[in-house]
């Protein structure tokens, strides 16, 4: 046993090529798998799992190699720039952020926000950065980078700039990394913070930490210098809306058989055949890493990136308005995050038989319709705004009343579980009570010119209906009535007529 042990240790303890070249992996490198303790699931043990992603980065150093021109760049990224060359396929996966294109490895981009650089050494890279981003041709992967690493460029630029302008002032301690804007962990939350970079556990007491302000991705603080995940704010604003396609699968054979965000290599049939003494046993495979399926995305992830974290699926509650949560992948799941309370969702216009089969959307569209019409009457009102009336009815949704069509994830589950109904009917019945008790808004009702009743309607009340052309109010029986025809707009088309004699004639001489 003592031999044995020694063994494994001597071959632990050798270089990651000759440890892939011993055990048949001429393909892997360093970077395109994990091992358990490397990647540990975070659904069984998420304790061990700090434990052995710190052990393990202390132990291992990074192997360098040497490219043309001199610069010592890691292995991982010369591998990737040899597979880029090789495969152009490589970059048409979508959303794999850790394919970084070879001129910024090249180039060292991202070593220059890392260290204490001056304005002029900005300034040089900003101008180099810029000549790249012509040299690209439009929409690629390439020139996505580089706008994006562009931009980092220039914020630092600012920061420095706003330092050297203002004396008392101090640099802020935002580390700006692929659009995340890090700063460090002051606070120890009361929960457990696990690292989204090497998915270990994060000892606040003893461990430094970062957290981006814009999607909340916490790393350790050995761990931000190798962060490959593009900031969850910058693709949502690129996209601008949630993946409308319900889980668009693109098979692992597309992905060869990698994860869609570090590169990790995956394996479909996770045990293997041995025979020991003429019997069968299956065994699990050496540095097996099982893929997981994206719901949002529909690319697979290793368990590093992929935590097996459920979330409403915005394709889903389009589609299917099913709300059953599904397993995303962590990039995914900040996003939908990001997207949650943005009303971005046209969803009649993407789905309209929803409002005819769901009977809640339907009332939740007249109660918008008629907050819409009260809207007219308090933004003019000025005991309305002194009171703050539409501030605190509202709060942060205020596109409730603004339109009528746009929708956001969390709106279609407040319809579902009948939150958003109650919190307009609320709404609506502050509103009406202002607006008939107000002075102001009170001499803005309208009278029936067909009935000529001596009650007062208002344009929001269901027993009234308003002209789409000139807004005039009346009853809602007595529009029907006069065969839903508008006394006003037939006065407004008898005098434009007279008028159109009157010019004649005058023209005419008559």
């Amino acid at each position: 046993m003592q031999t044995v042990q020694n063994l494994t240790d001597g071959i632990l303890g050798l270089p990651h090529i000759v440890v892939n070249s011993l055990l048949g992996r001429g393909d892997a490198t360093s970077g395109d798998y994990l091992s358990e303790a490397d990647a540990p699931d975070n659904n069984n043990n998420p304790e061990a799992e700090g434990v052995t992603s710190g052990d393990t980065d202390s132990n291992i150093d990074d192997d360098i190699t040497h490219n043309n021109n001199g610069e010592s760049i890691s292995i991982d990224e010369a591998t990737v720039a040899e597979d880029d060359a090789i495969s152009p396929t490589r970059h048409c996966i979508p959303d794999r952020s850790h394919a970084i294109p070879y001129a910024l490895i090249t180039e060292q981009w991202q070593l220059v926000l890392d260290q204490e650089c001056t304005i002029p050494e900005i300034e040089n890279s900003i101008l180099k950065c810029k000549d790249l981003v012509l040299g690209c041709a439009e929409d690629t992967e390439d020139r996505k980078w580089l706008v994006r690493h562009l931009i980092e460029l220039r914020y630092r630029l600012r920061e420095l700039q706003d330092v050297e302008n203002d004396l008392d002032g101090s640099l802020p301690g935002t580390k700006v990394i692929l659009g995340h804007h890090f700063i460090a962990r002051k606070n120890c939350p009361r929960y457990k913070v696990y690292c989204d970079h090497c998915s270990g556990i994060i000892w606040n007491v003893v461990q430094a930490s970062y957290v981006c302000i814009d999607c909340s991705f916490a790393v350790h603080h050995k761990c931000i210098r190798n962060v490959i995940r593009i900031c969850a704010h910058v693709i949502s604003a690129e996209q601008n809306l949630p993946v409308e396609c319900i889980c668009p699968e693109i098979g692992l054979a597309f992905q060869k058989y990698t994860c869609a965000e570090c590169g990790s290599q995956l394996n479909c049939d996770l045990s293997t055949a041995v025979s020991c003494f003429g019997l069968e046993f299956k065994a699990e495979k050496f540095n097996s890493i099982e893929p997981r399926l994206c719901d949002y995305s529909g690319l697979y992830y290793c368990p590093a990136c992929h935590w097996n974290d459920t979330s409403v699926v915005p394709a889903r509650v389009i589609n299917n308005w099913d709300f059953v949560p599904r397993k995303v992948g962590r990039a995914s799941l900040q996003q939908i995050r990001l997207l949650y309370d943005r009303p971005v969702i046209k969803l009649e216009e993407k789905n309209p038989r929803l409002f005819q089969l769901v009977r809640k959307l339907g009332g939740v569209k007249r109660l918008r319709q008629k907050l819409t019409q009260m809207r007219r009457y308090l933004t003019v009102c000025r005991i309305a705004d002194e009171l703050r009336l539409m501030r605190d009815s509202m709060g942060t949704r205020r596109h409730l009343i603004q339109t009528i069509d746009m929708y956001s994830v969390a709106d279609c589950v407040g319809v579902e579980n009948g939150t958003l109904p109650e919190f307009l009917q609320r709404m609506h019945d502050t509103f009406d009570k202002h607006i008939r008790s107000c002075l102001i808004c009170s001499g803005k009702a309208y009278i029936c010119e067909v009935c000529n009743n001596n009650e007062v309607i208002f344009p929001f009340d269901d027993s009234a209906i308003s002209c789409e052309r000139c807004n005039s109010v009346t009853h809602r029986a007595c529009h029907f009535r006069k065969n839903m025809q508008c006394l006003k707009c037939a006065r407004l088309r008898i005098r434009k007529q007279q008028l159109r004699n009157e010019i004649l004639d005058a023209a005419n001489g008559n």
